[in-house]
């Protein structure tokens, strides 16, 4: 049997449809799985899973589109699949499929969904599957493990100390115009909070007698700004800037055992390598976009909540963070990670 998945999007997005992707594997494991999908869409679920046999590309930043899509078009006639889920919503994707005759399972396009989005991907492989069959989840290498283990210890950080990273960037954030301007007010979260957040977590942590240390791995283009938070959190947090790499990379969040970032693809990734995740959401329905993880290891603060929802994310105050986030810290008893 063959079996063409497609979504196209950016790191979160992909991470979003693995419950469905797992489902499939699952319901058809003799399958052999074509996934249509984006560069980045690439770069998450190229080790996914052994049944995924075939990775096709539609890059949307590559001129003359029409012709990249007619050449997918005819491909996906040729190939000869017997089911093709779609989660995209928009109705050129299904476009893409006139010609062939596998059953077509597509996603509807529902606004202001109650439903996490990877949950509704998730019922058109199987109404019966829910997230305690097939939460979110990203594999890890294990000599990725290594590398990230091999970094934190370059930066003196032991292998035994309870570990936050922080996640102050998102993709678009130095991006002047379009919509990534318009996203700004509900994606960054003031300098500011970040330094007084982690300042407050480091005094709890002396106070109490814990071996803590917090983090931010971002990539060598947002030095300034990890610089600019460690200035304000009175060098309270630690900043790594080492090469891209997104297997080291999964393989640093997994270490993690406190995640505190906005509504953004590392929010998604974390949950998807099991770690514990404070997300910081403003305009966006968590209900919606949530990680699709076990409740126990997440909490969400969200702006519309807050006194002031109009300043957006900045709303949310430090203090509240850390409140919440005092839920996943270790207490003088605890025994910490090893």
């Amino acid at each position: 049997m063959k079996i063409l998945v497609v979504r196209i999007g950016r790191a979160g997005d992909m991470v979003m449809i693995t419950p469905a992707l797992a489902a499939l594997t699952h319901k058809y494991p003799n399958a052999e799985i074509t996934l249509l999908t984006s560069p980045d869409g690439k770069r998450v679920l190229r080790d996914f899973h052994p049944q995924i046999k075939n990775i096709m590309l539609l890059d949307r930043r590559k001129i003359f589109p029409f012709l990249q899509r007619r050449k997918i078009k005819n491909t996906i006639k040729q190939a000869d699949f017997q089911h093709i889920f779609c989660f995209e919503t928009k109705s050129s994707f299904a476009k893409l499929f006139h010609g062939s005759t596998a059953q077509q399972h597509i996603l509807q396009n529902v606004r202001n969904s109650e439903i996490n989005f990877a949950e509704r991907c998730l019922k058109i492989v199987d109404s019966t599957f829910d997230v305690t069959q097939f939460p979110v989840y990203l594999p890890i290498q294990e000599d990725a493990k290594q590398r990230a283990k091999d970094i934190l210890r370059q930066a003196g950080i032991p292998d035994d100390t309870f570990l936050i990273g922080i996640h102050p960037s998102y993709s678009g954030l130095g991006k002047k115009f379009g919509r990534n301007k318009k996203s700004l007010p509900h994606r960054n979260w003031p300098i500011s909070h970040w330094g007084k957040l982690c300042k407050l977590i480091s005094d709890d942590a002396k106070k109490n007698g814990i071996k803590l240390h917090i983090i931010m791995d971002l990539m060598p283009e947002e030095r300034e700004l990890g610089l600019e938070i460690i200035r304000e959190s009175q060098n309270t947090v630690e900043l790594l800037t080492p090469e891209p790499d997104f297997e080291r990379y999964k393989a640093t969040l997994a270490r993690l055992d406190l995640l505190i970032v906005p509504n953004t693809g590392p929010m998604h990734i974390g949950a998807a390598v099991g770690t514990n995740i404070v997300a910081l959401f403003s305009i966006h329905n968590p209900k919606d976009c949530a990680p699709y993880t076990d409740t126990k290891k997440l909490a969400i603060l969200r702006a519309e909540e807050s006194q002031h929802p109009e300043l957006g994310l900045a709303a949310i105050s430090a203090e509240d963070v850390f409140q919440s986030s005092k839920v996943f810290l270790p207490t003088k008893n605890s025994n910490l990670k090893s």
